[in-house]
């Protein structure tokens, strides 16, 4: 049984021409979102994304830009206008085969950063954020680099923090545990709105970031998962629609794993 309404306002999705993003922003538009914010780096990439959410009934705009850009906040508040937010799915991010770890650092968690504090006090009542952060994250770190990305960033963001990602692969994990992090810092905060905030993490998605990523250890990993198998885009967007759904009226501050027992068989 629901409790509640739907919160009144724009849904917007980052990484929206991505393989998560777009089967998020389609299934917010069929649970019946009116209202679409769509956000990547390439406008003629949002296109197919916007044409499918209009086909299910909502609006779509299409906001290109560079999240690590403070200008690109700047212009997603002056798009909104006077409207508030009622959720957003933030997908945006890379992997480690993707770029360098300063700059893995700076789209992953710096940019994180940035749209919640965009985005913290233009939330709806009932409305609710959800950020992508991922599996690895609950894999073991030092305990100075655990304690480094469990607090809030320095001023000066990740660049304060770089020397305790050695590699990609360790500035990807340290990242993604960092979103986990802000989703629980800043739950008090969304909650003083009357909204939520909660991060998910997911684990082998089928999409064409996964096949790059695959590594003996990876297929090794999910040969030995619960249950031994890659998820769908749908599966993992289905949580994310639902987490900004008056279903989910009672979680914040909290993670959601999508992984099909990826985790649990590695006893973490």
């Amino acid at each position: 049984m629901t409790t509640g309404r739907r919160a009144e306002g724009v849904a917007i999705v980052t990484g929206a021409a991505g393989g998560m993003g777009a089967h998020c922003a389609r299934l917010l538009a069929e649970d019946g979102w009116p209202e679409l914010l769509l956000c990547d780096l390439d406008a003629a990439r949002l296109e197919p994304v916007a044409a499918a959410v209009r086909a299910a009934g909502a609006t779509a705009e299409l906001l290109p830009g560079q999240i690590t850009d403070p200008a690109f906040y700047d212009e997603l508040i002056a798009v909104l206008g006077a409207r508030d937010i009622g959720a957003v799915v933030h997908t945006a991010g890379v992997s480690p085969k993707m770029a360098d770890k300063d700059t893995l650092l700076a789209i992953n968690l710096d940019a994180t950063q940035m749209l919640v504090e965009a985005i913290r006090g233009r939330m709806a009542d009932r409305g609710a954020a959800v950020l992508f952060a991922s599996m690895v994250s609950y894999f073991p770190v030092s305990p100075e680099a655990d304690a480094a990305f469990e607090q809030a960033l320095p001023p000066g963001g990740t660049a304060k923090l770089r020397h305790l990602a050695a590699n990609p692969g360790l500035a990807y994990t340290l990242s993604k545990r960092a979103v986990r992090a802000i989703a629980r810092r800043e739950a008090k905060a969304f909650g003083r709105r009357g909204a939520r905030i909660t991060s998910v993490s997911p684990g082998f998605i089928d999409t064409p970031m996964m096949s790059g990523e695959q590594s003996p250890q990876t297929l090794a990993m999910l040969a030995d998962s619960a249950l031994r198998r890659l998820g769908s885009p749908e599966e993992l967007a289905s949580v994310a629609v639902f987490l900004c759904s008056p279903a989910a009226s009672f979680i914040t501050g909290c993670d959601i794993r999508v992984d099909g027992g990826a985790v649990a068989a590695l006893g973490l």
